[in-house]
């Protein structure tokens, strides 16, 4: 094929290249919906429509392959999926499978069989085309019949093939004998490390699973982390009692997501560690004999913000915290209301603690503030 005509598909291509473009971005959106409604958290989905120098230089090197460059490339659609885990990888191939009608003989899975003399870490590959069902909706009819490929990788396989293609070895006979052996060993750490990030998932769920059952059981002599303190929030008593206290004085728990809700977590524990409270029951104990007995006093009647979040302002008002330790958690405007409601809470609960006989006031913790609490900014709907 002469220049000249690999010039003449250029033209014809660069005239029906919307098509392609709108189409990447139509399967782009789809696949992420797809992703969502199976539950699957994933880095990011790309999409492009190759461009005419590609398609022309493509042409250039595989001329005599086609008889029609157009309607045989298979990767005028490209799209790119990046998840976390390896496992995700698979579950992704099942949802296009059961979507698309799969190209089985252009696509592959480009890691199995590696060959043991050449490097890398790679993806899969599928080309694909449109349902029959999808191919007849109106918003679809335009693509009916057109391909696209479609990688899936994780994100350090990704990295691999990003890096590597700077190297540009294809195997060890290419690569000086001196580089052979750390390039194999550093291929090795890329699957070695995302078969470990897989396995730390299943182990953080089995921990979860079991700090859940030990909350449910009543036994809180556990270490306050995340996973724990959600299992608390989400199963104890004490935390159901809280969060009932809130609703009978007219406090507002929002409905953040669960970013949001980690973040406040985070803050929390952060707030934990500076007063020395190191495990679920400490901090069970702490909400039964100091928070809920005198929440008449509020840090806050306006905002709507999460459990973890109410549980940190109490805390805060209790110890009656130092300004550095509330603007890194919040504002300055929040520091103003917190540090006056302290002040109230203070005379309540000395007022509450002389009146019982025998019952030794509280002293406020006079440890100094630290430089641990995690900074956020205040956002509209909490503090």
């Amino acid at each position: 094929m002469t220049q000249m005509v690999a010039d003449d598909w250029g033209a014809e291509y660069r005239a029906a290249r919307g098509t392609y473009e709108t189409f990447s971005l139509r399967l782009q959106s789809l696949i992420v919906d797809l992703l969502k409604d199976a539950g699957i958290d994933f880095i990011q989905v790309e999409a492009r429509a190759k461009d005419v120098d590609s398609f022309v230089e493509k042409i250039g090197r595989k001329g005599a392959k086609y008889q029609n460059p157009i309607q045989e490339m298979t990767d005028l659609v490209g799209l790119r999926i990046i998840t976390y885990y390896l496992e995700d990888v698979v579950r992704v191939g099942e949802i296009l499978r059961a979507q698309f009608v799969i190209d089985e003989a252009n696509s592959v899975d480009k890691a199995a069989g590696f060959d043991p003399d050449r490097f890398g870490y790679t993806s899969v590959h599928y080309v694909l085309k449109l349902s029959p069902a999808r191919g007849k909706l109106a918003e679809w009819r335009p693509f009916k019949g057109v391909c696209a490929e479609v990688q899936v990788r994780t994100a350090l396989q990704h990295a691999w093939a990003a890096v590597n293609h700077k190297l540009d070895y294809k195997s060890t006979t290419e690569a000086p004998a001196r580089l052979r052996r750390r390039l194999f060993r550093l291929s090795a750490l890329f699957e070695l490390a995302d078969e470990q990030f897989s396995e730390l998932r299943d182990e953080r769920e089995r921990i979860s699973s079991e700090y859940e059952g030990e909350v449910r059981e009543g036994y809180l002599d556990i270490p306050l982390n995340d996973a724990s303190l959600l299992a608390y929030i989400n199963d104890s008593e004490t935390m159901r009692k809280f969060v009932a206290r809130l609703r009978e004085l007219g406090l507002l728990i929002a409905d953040f997501d669960e970013k949001r809700l980690a973040r406040d977590r985070s803050d929390l524990l952060n707030v934990l560690d500076l007063y020395d409270i190191e495990t679920v029951a400490e901090l069970d104990n702490y909400i039964k004999s100091v928070l809920l007995p005198d929440m008449e006093i509020s840090p806050f009647s306006e905002y709507s913000t999460s459990v973890p979040d109410w549980v940190t302002a109490y805390l805060l008002m209790d110890k009656r915290a130092s300004k550095e330790t509330v603007i890194r958690i919040y504002t300055e405007a929040v520091w103003d209301k917190l540090s006056r409601a302290a002040k109230i809470w203070q005379q309540r609960t000395r007022q509450n603690a002389s009146q019982k006989a025998g019952s030794p006031s509280r002293v406020p913790s006079t440890r100094p503030a630290g430089e641990r609490a995690a900074d956020r900014p205040a956002t509209s709907t909490g503090p």
